[in-house]
């Protein structure tokens, strides 16, 4: 065995606790965990990796913040690893190679599809193309997310694959009793932050021409914070429509939100997933949706309530048929954590065998 076979496979997990790549970090090591996989293993990232760690595997701190641009230069850092192969749960990643074989995740291309700012777009197509090109294989979240690579950057789809995004099981059973033991608020829940493609101008909007609302319903988008509070406080009250924003809330005050709701709404432009979708049918949520590609590729024909995003009238229709409705919340198989660790490993040994 040589030198290069024994040095250890690093895996970029900075992004723990932080938003949805936090979550795709979280549950990585979660399945890493219960595999073990054999060899060294080096978890770059937050003290909160330590209690993931396995035998074999060892926490490398950061010093910085993965969205600072001087992150990507922590020096040695994991570049004194001289590692293998590495994995990247983001394609905000160092410019420069840290191990001979590596895989990078792009989760989607709407960072330059629906960029804040017209000015950004080329320079963040620019960026992650460049991320793209560089790494021996890229991982998306879905089949859109891999069509999207290919139609917007020009990659091989050889170069891509789509790995088994999991959800937190152990979450949506919490929630799940939550409410077979509390009743329902008439209260629709939105999760996730502000951004041009989340659509939530509109839906405030829509969700004010609505007989839920006007039968005192209330709106309520988990994760807004930042400037977004008081547009869309203004917007709200523009319409007359109860909204409530708590911000940014904790896991518990999560499950007890999910758990009062009387369904979750998504009205996105475009996704590459859509993990509040997934999580709120595998706990029994009521659901309504834009008819956003990765949206209805993840339901997979499922019976779900659908609406075109830019319409408004069809997203208060839809809320309203969705609060209305008996049927039953269709019952999907979500993959695990360690399903999804193990479409990671899949991934890293198919870059080893391009890489030799």
């Amino acid at each position: 065995m040589t030198a290069a076979d024994r040095a250890p496979a690093l895996v970029d997990a900075r992004w723990l606790g932080i938003g949805g790549p936090g979550r795709v970090a979280e549950h990585l090591l979660q399945g890493l965990g219960d595999i073990e996989p054999p060899g060294e293993w080096v978890l770059w990232g937050p003290d909160a990796i330590d209690a993931h760690l396995w035998t074999g595997a060892k926490r490398l701190a950061n010093r910085h913040h993965p969205k600072a641009l001087y992150s990507q230069r922590e020096f040695p850092g994991p570049r004194g690893l001289h590692a293998r192969v590495a994995f990247y749960a983001h394609h905000l990643r160092p410019a420069w190679r840290l191990a001979r074989v590596e895989v990078t995740t792009v989760h989607d291309t709407i960072p330059f599809r629906y960029p804040p700012s017209p000015t950004l777009a080329p320079l963040m197509r620019a960026y992650i193309a460049w991320m793209a090109r560089h790494s021996t294989l890229v991982v998306t979240d879905s089949e859109f997310s891999k069509q999207s690579l290919q139609e917007d950057l020009g990659l091989d789809p050889e170069r891509i694959v789509v790995l088994d995004l999991a959800i937190d099981h152990d979450s949506a059973a919490r929630v799940q009793a939550l409410r077979t033991d509390h009743a329902r608020s008439e209260r629709v829940v939105f999760i996730g932050r502000d951004a041009p493609h989340k659509n939530l101008d509109r839906l405030v909007r829509g969700f004010g021409a609505t007989d839920f609302a006007a039968q005192g319903g209330v709106l309520t988008l988990a994760g807004v914070d930042g400037g977004a509070v008081s547009r869309l406080s203004a917007l709200a009250a523009q319409h007359h429509v109860r909204v409530e924003l708590p911000g940014i809330v904790s896991q518990p005050e999560l499950e007890q939100l999910l758990a009062s709701a009387t369904l979750l709404v998504q009205p996105s432009l475009e996704e590459g997933f859509g993990l509040p979708v997934a999580e709120a049918l595998a706990a029994g949520i009521p659901v309504a949706i834009s008819t956003a590609p990765a949206l209805v590729e993840i339901t997979r024909g499922a019976p779900i309530e659908t609406f075109e995003p830019r319409d408004i009238e069809a997203i208060s229709a839809a809320i309203d048929r969705v609060a209305t409705s008996s049927a039953p919340v269709p019952k999907l198989d979500w993959p695990r954590p360690v399903d999804f660790a193990r479409s990671v490993l899949a991934a890293l040994e198919r870059a080893e065998s391009i890489g030799c």
